[in-house]
């Protein structure tokens, strides 16, 4: 036999290897089990790695192995109270969630009730209906909050028993009892998935509540609450504007006009002349069956010159459409809606102080998208007709709805 085959490193015969603790003896050959063989994960003596079974295994001392397992299981444990401060972190995060949902309820119930009171005479059943609506939404959402603030709970539990043990361990000599640690931890936590955290969608339940109820009550009653106007000095001059500023078509010519900062001169686009600066406002947008247009709001500084990106950061909120049927909120990404009846109407809603933007199918007061942020800046209304559109019939302008009673 040659020894030199051996993978051995610090052996001589009968030695102890230094180990610390009580080192016991090989049942086999009678001596201390000074060694530790790495493919095995056992003790071994020097003869049983030289000339028995553990013969051509890695094996070395069990000071090494003893000071190599510890160094696992201590990235082990900061794996472990990495992934327990991640969930700590989560559980107060659906912890505020919980407590989001339960104000902002509570904040719509109130608005709710208010706006209810005007019409207290003949609506109690339309508002029995919306409040039973908000609170069952309510409740969905704590009731989601509550199943991910247990399974939250549970995994921070299961992560705290795991994390116990490799403390103690790593305070002990004994490799026995670090073994034992390891092959209960070795398999270790799978990598959890963790669920998207909800909120209560208090969007759904924005906008002018009093004109949605009374439009469902008066199907046959065409009404805005606001009527806005066109500031023609911001139209491009492919767009035609009409006398009363409330109507735009485009043209194949340009007009006659002059070329001001303020003028588009890239994107057939044409701002309002009533700016937002505060409260709550709703105006309607007559589309027809154009199969292409822009309506939103931006800025009022926002750049009007060559081609425009409408983005939020940029100072753009706008749904478009496109070929007829392509809904798309123009997000930082945008994001393709799926409309299943096709509005001609398109009403807009902005709560300055509360930081929304949202859009409605006018004609059946249904929600299309709802933009959440906070304003720095005035506010225009935004409109687009798009390019003429020859393969297309009918009127191809855009209408500023007018209340007429």
């Amino acid at each position: 036999m040659e020894e030199e085959d051996v993978p051995l490193r610090g052996m001589e015969e009968g030695d102890g290897g230094g180990a610390r603790g009580e080192v016991g003896r090989c049942a086999e050959h009678g001596k201390k089990l000074a060694y530790f063989c790495r493919p095995d994960k056992q003790r071994v003596c020097s003869k049983c790695a030289i000339v028995g079974p553990h013969r051509g295994h890695t094996v070395v001392p069990v000071e090494e192995a003893l000071s190599e397992l510890k160094e696992l299981l201590s990235a082990h444990l900061i794996e472990l109270e990495a992934e327990s401060s991640e969930q700590t972190s989560r559980f107060e995060d659906i912890e505020r969630n919980m407590t989001a949902a339960q104000e902002e309820a509570e904040k719509l119930q109130q608005q709710v009730q208010e706006d209810f009171a005007t019409l207290r005479s003949f609506l109690d059943s339309e508002e029995k209906v919306l409040m039973v609506w908000i609170d069952t939404e309510k409740q969905h959402a704590l009731q989601e909050l509550e199943r991910l603030k247990a399974e939250c709970l549970q995994r921070t539990k299961h992560l705290s028993l795991l994390v116990g043990p490799l403390k103690a361990v790593l305070q002990t000599t004994d490799l026995s009892d670090v073994l034992k640690v390891l092959n209960i931890s070795s398999d270790g936590p799978c990598e959890t998935v963790n669920e998207p955290i909800v909120r209560f969608e208090a969007e759904k339940f924005c906008g002018p509540l009093q004109y949605k109820v009374w439009k469902r009550m008066f199907q046959i009653i065409l009404t805005v609450p606001e009527t806005y106007t066109f500031d023609h000095s911001t139209a491009h001059p492919h767009l035609e504007i009409s006398t009363n500023r409330r109507s735009v078509i485009p043209r194949h010519e340009a007009l006659p006009v002059d070329y001001t900062d303020g003028r588009f001169d890239g994107c057939l686009c044409v701002l309002g002349a009533e700016a937002i600066s505060m409260g709550k406002h709703y105006w309607e947008v007559t589309v027809n069956k154009k199969s292409k247009w822009d309506l939103g709001v931006a800025y009022s500084s926002v750049t009007r010159h060559g081609n425009i990106i409408y983005r939020p950061s940029r100072g753009f909120w706008c749904l478009t459409l496109r070929d007829g049927y392509r809904y798309e909120v123009c997000d930082e990404h945008d994001i393709q809606l799926e409309v299943q009846h096709k509005p001609h109407r398109i009403g807009i809603y902005v709560d300055y102080e509360g930081g929304l933007v949202s859009f409605f199918n006018a004609e059946m007061m249904q929600i299309l998208h709802v933009f959440r942020t906070r304003f720095t800046d005035q506010l225009l209304p935004l409109y687009s007709p798009c390019s003429m559109e020859e393969a297309v019939p009918g009127d191809q302008r855009l209408t500023i709805f007018k209340l007429n009673v």
